[in-house]
């Protein structure tokens, strides 16, 4: 690891104990100071130099922007909850979950059918990802999409390796349910 690299972690794992202890206290900060923390993920993702690391932070933020439009949470409790579904085990990603949040991933987890996210390679050094999100809707079957234009260098490791190696144009992972 280089200098810069070194230094770049030491910042993003200092961030994170802000943020898990500006969580624990989300219910008592002022309205101004909550957006600060709900802002907080995006700031990590600019900075961060794992593209894996970047994709998961930024899926899982889209995921919980769902959630808690669908099932009225706040937002923080919300990314806890995806955490839970999609089975993340990432330490640098993870809090020390609630019964709350236990409580939400049981409501998303009835309101989720599936979670896909399609990384598609595009011309120019670009790729799209397609964040979807199966869910019931009225007892019918419901789509949220959410699409990105992203460069070619933040695209998630083994997506590159995969149109590298495979010549694969298309790499698609099921986020849950988990199998």
């Amino acid at each position: 690891m280089t200098q810069e690299s070194e230094l770049v972690q030491l910042i993003i794992d200092n961030f994170h104990e802000i943020l898990r202890y500006l969580r624990q206290q989300y219910d008592e900060l002022p309205p101004e100071l909550k957006k600060v923390v709900e802002s907080i993920p995006d700031f990590l993702s600019d900075i961060e130099t794992d593209s894996q690391l970047i994709n998961k932070r930024e899926v899982d933020q889209i995921i919980a922007e769902f959630l808690h439009k669908n099932l009225n949470e706040e937002l923080p409790l919300c990314l806890d909850a995806t955490h839970i579904i999609c089975g993340e085990d990432d330490p640098r990603l993870l809090k020390e979950r609630t019964e709350d949040a236990e409580k939400i991933a049981e409501d998303a987890k009835e309101l989720i059918l599936t979670i896909k996210v399609h990384y598609e390679l595009l011309k120019g050094l670009k790729y799209n990802r397609r964040t979807e999100i199966f869910y019931k809707k009225k007892n019918q079957p419901a789509l949220t999409k959410v699409e990105e234009k992203l460069d070619w260098d933040r695209a998630p490791s083994d997506v590159r390796s995969g149109y590298l190696n495979e010549e694969k144009k298309i790499s698609t992972f099921k986020l849950y349910p988990i199998e």
